[in-house]
């Protein structure tokens, strides 16, 4: 075969495929597509979802460890109502009753992808939105990997076996579907074609295509998850001060300068909200609670780069994960990279050795992950910003995503450039069918290693069993009580991530999600004095409760329930909500107590018997 033909020089600002034309053909758009397919595969074996009726259920509900679901819908239902509006204050009329409910006191930058989910909701429902959305965050993230490593010079076969890896990446299907904003990971690897650009000499050349570019991603980034930013950010400004003291100007680092600055002019528009309430009515330091103890609990942690999930569709896989899970003291949200990552990840590492013995450095790369590594490890750099009070990026583990995004992408560079290596010396035949078979072999690893097994048949019916229950305990509410009625949850729950013993943290938005006109109390954000009456009136209610062991029931204190009662009504409140699972009798000496005050009717009962709804408008009170 005869060897290939060494191409003419170019300038340092076209010598990347990136900018170089035809880097993405006919060809490209169905390797793509295949790629999306397998990634489509991948996702509907993984949730259990092949017909219409598993799609219009959520794929995870009232779980502990995926409760937060239950709040995503309900941000989605927020703003597919109209409430939930970007850069505008948002007050939810039907939450946080009888004021409405304060949605302005915690930070949140993805308000745009939240909108485009409820843009899904009104095209597929609630719940299938959810589910097509979640698909969605694993299409952009395959394409994504794939379009950059096209655009970095890398050959079909290695940039689609990438792709797949990324696009079913472990992490996205553990942070799914209770953090949608975090799944989202597709522009991470965007990152790699800034970083690389803004520490290469005439990388980013002012004002190019490719400073644009650079922008249009940091801009991009700065309205996503204010983790990525983060990450994104720091080695931004690493790789350009390494350009800049290499060039012995600080000139050389302005572009990444500009670059830093893109990502922080939509990230702080994002917070304009926020910001602004907070000046109208004071900061609310009690709304978002970021204790030390979580930055190290959720650190970054190495081991659990190759420890499988506990859903691992190998039995011996499985077991060793749970084994390692029961006996670790600290947690973590899905940083296993998979095979593939892992091999990719220890070929950096024996690449950058080599590297260091030979010249004396390591490929950036092999920097980025040391540089993450240090940073976000338990106990590491971002800890020890947090024991001087900055505690916001707790959870260090999700930038396992960002490790395994670079392993990778340095892994498929590292075999375009064997194949091309091999080409000058193999027969063509020969090398096309070692690389096909490598490629149908990685694939299949990838499918059988990092997509989890499908939830079992019983824990499908018990969601589908949940979500019909509550539809048809809303509807009996809704047709039961007056339009706009108000009506009080017990127990007293704060909002956000505050649960209670028998209680996930945003259990009471389950009858929001399903629509009417009622108004309930539970949804305002805590911290701020305006919701503290609720507290006081739980309290009047259990005052003087004591519990009856042989009667198995908590016996109320008649005039203390009768205050409180007396109180929600003069509120407006016409109805009380009690979710049983908060009370130690399910709720039946409360129950009995209202029976005592004349509120005999018979309560609205969920079909599930977890919830209940009395209405508080015709009770004959003794003494009145």
């Amino acid at each position: 075969m005869a060897a290939r033909k060494p191409s003419a020089p170019v300038s340092s600002e076209s010598e990347s495929p990136s900018t170089s034309a035809g880097w993405f053909d006919r060809i490209d758009l169905l390797v793509g597509a295949v790629l999306l397919a397998l990634v489509t595969l991948g996702w509907c074996m993984a949730n259990g979802k092949w017909t219409a009726a598993q799609w219009a259920m959520p794929a995870a509900y009232l779980e502990p460890e995926k409760c937060d679901v239950i709040h995503a819908l309900a941000m989605m239902k927020a703003a597919g109502e109209g409430e939930f509006v970007p850069l505008a204050w948002k007050n939810v009329s039907r939450l946080g009753a009888p004021e409405g409910a304060n949605w302005n006191d915690w930070p949140l930058l993805e308000e745009l992808q939240i909108v485009f989910f409820a843009v899904l909701a009104k095209i597929f429902g609630l719940f299938a939105a959810l589910n097509v959305g979640m698909l969605i965050g694993h299409w952009l993230a395959a394409g994504t990997f794939y379009g950059v490593a096209r655009s970095l010079g890398c050959l079909r076969p290695w940039a689609f076996v990438g792709g797949l890896a990324y696009g079913l990446a472990p992490y996205l299907f553990a942070q799914s579907p209770h953090h949608i904003t975090s799944e989202y990971v597709w522009h991470v690897p965007l990152f790699i074609l800034v970083w690389k650009w803004v520490s290469t000499d005439g990388g980013l050349v002012w004002g190019s295509r490719r400073f644009w570019a650079a922008i249009g991603i940091a801009a991009i980034t700065g309205l996503q998850s204010p983790y990525f930013t983060n990450v994104f950010c720091q080695l931004t400004l690493l790789g350009g001060a390494a350009l800049a003291w290499r060039k012995r100007s600080f000139a050389a680092a302005k572009p990444a300068l500009a670059v830093i600055a893109a990502a922080a002019i939509p990230f702080a528009l994002m917070n304009l909200d926020t910001w602004t309430y907070r000046m109208a009515n004071g900061v609310n330091p009690g709304a978002v609670v970021r204790e030390y103890k979580w930055l190290e609990i959720y650190g970054l942690k190495l081991v659990d780069l190759v420890i499988p999930p506990v859903t691992h569709h190998a039995t011996g896989f499985a077991k060793f994960a749970a084994a390692h899970r029961s006996g670790a003291p600290l947690l973590d949200e899905g940083s296993y990279l998979g095979l593939v990552g892992i091999a990719s990840l220890a070929l950096l590492a024996v690449v950058a050795a080599r590297s260091m013995v030979d010249k004396g450095t390591m490929p950036a790369a092999a920097w980025q992950v040391l540089w993450v590594v240090l940073t976000f490890s338990t106990g590491g750099l971002n800890a020890i910003l947090g024991a001087f009070g900055f505690t916001l990026f707790r959870t260090g583990c999700r930038y396992s995503v960002v490790i395994l995004a670079i392993a990778l992408m340095h892994a498929v560079e590292w075999l375009s450039a064997r194949q091309r290596t091999a080409e000058t010396r193999s027969s063509a035949e020969t090398l096309r069918i070692g690389v096909v078979a490598a490629v149908i072999g990685l694939s299949l690893l990838v499918l059988w290693d990092q997509v989890p097994r499908a939830p079992t048949a019983e824990l499908a019916n018990a969601i589908a069993t949940q979500v019909e229950a509550d539809r048809a305990f809303v509807a009996d509410m809704n047709l039961m009580l007056p339009p706009d009625a108000l009506v009080f949850q017990l127990p007293v729950m704060d909002f956000p991530e505050s649960p209670i013993p028998g209680i996930p943290s945003y259990d009471h938005f389950r009858p929001y999600l399903y629509g009417g006109r009622l108004r309930y109390s539970y949804g305002s954000m805590k911290g701020r004095p305006r919701e503290e009456w609720q507290k006081a009136v739980q309290q009047k209610l259990i005052e003087g409760a004591v519990p009856d062991q042989q009667a198995q029931k908590i016996r109320f204190n008649i005039a203390n329930v009768n205050a409180a009662i007396d109180e929600l009504q003069k509120r407006g409140f016409t109805a009380l909500y009690v979710n049983r699972n908060g009370f130690p009798d399910r709720g039946r000496g409360l129950f009995e107590a209202l029976a005592e005050l004349g509120f005999k009717a018979p309560p609205i009962d969920s079909p599930l018997g977890d919830l209940s709804c009395l209405p508080l408008g015709a009770a004959a009170k003794p003494g009145k």
